[in-house]
């Protein structure tokens, strides 16, 4: 829970001197509600290789 404390306080400069515990894991899982619900980002679809060429056969 201090670990927790640390990190959001690290995160939002805070004025108070203290918080208390319950109401700092409640922001915790705020964030991380907020966190699911966004769409994962999406990547640039890389454009397929043109398909390749057959060898051609060489003949003795």
């Amino acid at each position: 829970m201090d670990r927790l404390h640390q990190v959001l306080s690290a995160i939002r400069t805070e004025t108070k001197s203290a918080k208390n515990p319950a109401s700092v894991f409640r922001e915790f899982l705020s964030h991380v509600d907020q966190a699911q619900r966004k769409p994962p980002a999406k990547r640039p679809r890389l454009k397929a290789a043109a398909p390749r060429r057959r060898a051609a056969k060489r003949t003795k």
